[in-house]
């Protein structure tokens, strides 16, 4: 007996160790070679290249797409081509850590994002205010951006903005500890953030091809680092602060929310619409935490109508 158990525990021993080997996805290097092998576009900036996806009218008003926490530029797709066929200039960034942009080894904050976007519209020669676009955790990065520079945005959109009070899952705090965090990114990390993508949808089965290009980012060194490092430092439910310093600039502001949001809550909107006064609000019946994604004809109806009045 005492054989068996002894055997019994080396076994959990060496599975607890070998787990994080066994389930780590990330196989890919990025660096030029695979770069080039993708046939896309990058910029490179003082931090790392940056993935980005430029299209529309090249006269056109300029309408930059920031991403969340874990869904790269693709997600913006279906919404910037509406926006093109309409005359405007689209560029969809892959924030780093995420999509086809590099995973640089440095703390994953507002402010690592906010110069992306700024080395990204300098590096492109944008230099006119742009309208800013923002989802989720890209909620955070945009208002962080416009807060900075605010000579650089003509009008800002949050889309079921991050960063106002909420509880973050149970999963989510643990794996803020040290040490733990990073010991259940690798192990569970992959299974656990696509799983996670799942609550963002309202009707899921109209996208049978989104596993595949969730996935794909999974597969490059870094990714799970930079999510971690994010999760971290990018102050998901406690961002209020900075939302009330946004609600003083005389900025027009376009707030879009999914009543059955599952991922921040719809609740949310009363709070964020408090803090942000003079926004233009724009419910959506029957969506959830993705709805330009799900239903980008609905959204760039109320999208085109700010635009085109602001």
């Amino acid at each position: 007996m005492k054989r068996f158990l002894k055997i019994l525990l080396y076994s959990v021993l060496v599975l607890i160790v070998v787990l994080p080997f066994v389930n780590d996805k990330e196989r890919i290097q990025l660096d030029d070679a695979y770069r080039k092998q993708t046939g896309s576009t990058f910029l490179e900036t003082p931090d790392g290249f940056v993935h980005y996806q430029l299209g529309g009218n090249p006269d056109g008003e300029v309408v930059v797409f920031i991403h969340g926490f874990s869904m790269p530029l693709f997600i913006f797709e279906p919404l910037a081509k509406l926006l093109e066929k309409e005359g405007y200039r689209t560029l969809r960034i892959d924030l780093f850590g995420r999509g086809l942009s590099d995973r640089p080894d440095t703390t994953y904050d507002p402010d690592l994002f906010k110069r992306q976007i700024l080395n990204t519209l300098d590096g492109l020669k944008i230099q006119s205010p742009v309208n800013l676009v923002g989802t989720s955790m890209g909620g955070i990065v945009v208002t962080r951006f416009a807060l900075d520079e605010p000579k650089r945005v003509k009008r800002l959109v949050l889309i079921a903005p991050a960063g106002f009070p909420m509880d973050l899952p149970l999963i989510g705090k643990i794996t803020r500890l040290p040490w733990v965090g990073e010991y259940l990114m690798k192990t569970l990390g992959d299974r656990t953030l696509l799983k996670g993508t799942k609550t963002s949808f309202y009707n899921m089965g109209k996208f049978p091809d989104f596993d595949r290009q969730f996935s794909e980012q999974m597969e490059i060194k870094g990714f799970k680092r930079a999510i971690l490092s994010s999760l971290r430092n990018m102050k998901l439910e406690s961002f209020l602060d900075e939302y009330k310093l946004l609600g003083g600039l005389k900025l027009p502001k376009l707030l879009i929310w999914g009543r059955e949001d599952k991922v921040v809550p719809f609740s949310n909107s009363g709070l964020a619409l408090e803090v942000l006064p003079d926004t233009v609000f724009f419910p959506l019946d029957a969506l959830g935490h993705i709805p330009h994604y799900e239903a980008p004809e609905v959204v760039a109806k109320g999208l085109l109508a700010f635009l085109k009045k602001n």
